[in-house]
């Protein structure tokens, strides 16, 4: 079972707790918090993967796998024909 938390949020964030619970977007403060916690930890796993991400690309470049393009109107025609069968 889990065990009571006791901590403070400041007034500012104290008020915007209340007003969810009393416009009914919750029905109690708990549920507020978990869900700001959900959030919390779904974005931290958005950016773990992100990072993941860009250090695999990085690797490939400096593994010599990377394609120059000559401007960024090359690049912008390179991504937006992706997935043709060219």
């Amino acid at each position: 079972m889990a065990r009571a938390k006791t901590f403070s949020l400041g007034d500012a964030y104290d008020g915007i707790l209340a007003d969810l619970v009393k416009n009914g977007r919750f029905g109690t403060e708990t549920e507020a918090v978990r869900a700001g916690i959900r959030m919390l930890a779904d974005y931290e796993m958005r950016m773990q993967s992100l990072r993941q991400a860009i250090h695999a690309a990085d690797t490939e470049i400096e593994a010599g796998l990377g394609k120059e393009y000559a401007s960024g109107a090359e690049l912008l025609a390179d991504i937006m024909n992706e997935g043709d069968d060219n």
